[in-house]
């Protein structure tokens, strides 16, 4: 299996999840609406493309790896899949006693891949450097940046939505993943400053 550096793994994954994003948010909306059960079959499936493209790209990355890559690809799957049971299991309980609409409760499971990739990706990265690797081998763009991208994204996803179709909820899901992304483009930020800080 030919093995995909880290950064055109990278930058495959972050088109892919924009792709994902505005599928979701373009396409998969007209399933409401649709009429006829083959059409609305095709929009409301029409993100899963993206997503099993991804599973496909991390399947590859990690079984390219060597035993020390896959250790750190399984720590980091691993907390991922506690945290996305943790949020699963909130949002669970918060939807069956009707704390939030359907609507709200039915976003949280859409946006459940999207979060375990943020995670997978921290906890990942984490790992490796406790086995004394960097976080992200021939890592060229700092994760604050990625970071930055995917809440530019995210923003110009909300901006869009607003202004051609003015729906609330469904720009209100990307404005509030677009301040969650420069929450995390901070959060790099800092501890890259800090680190600095440290080693001057």
């Amino acid at each position: 299996m030919v093995r995909l550096s880290q950064q055109s793994y990278q930058r495959r994954l972050m088109a892919t999840m924009t792709v994902y994003v505005v599928v979701l948010l373009w396409l998969w909306p007209l399933a409401r609406t649709a009429e006829g059960l083959w059409l609305k079959l095709a929009y409301s499936l029409a993100p899963v493309p993206p997503i099993l493209y991804a599973i496909w790209l991390m399947a590859r990355r990690v079984l390219a790896g060597d035993e020390l890559e896959q250790r750190t690809h399984l720590i980091g799957l691993g907390v991922a899949a506690a945290a996305i049971s943790v949020f699963g299991i909130v949002a669970g309980f918060l939807a069956a006693s009707h704390a939030f609409a359907s609507d709200w409760a039915a976003a949280a499971l859409i946006w459940i891949f999207p979060l375990m990739i943020v995670v997978y990706t921290t906890a990942r990265a984490w790992a490796a450097r406790r086995y004394g690797g960097g976080g992200c081998e021939d890592e060229n763009l700092p994760r604050s940046l990625r970071f930055l991208y995917l809440a530019g994204v995210f923003a110009a996803i909300a901006a869009w939505v607003y202004w051609s179709k003015g729906d609330a909820d469904d720009m209100g899901l990307a404005a509030g993943m677009a301040v969650g992304m420069l929450g995390g483009a901070t959060f790099f930020a800092l501890l890259h400053w800090r680190r600095r800080g440290n080693h001057q």
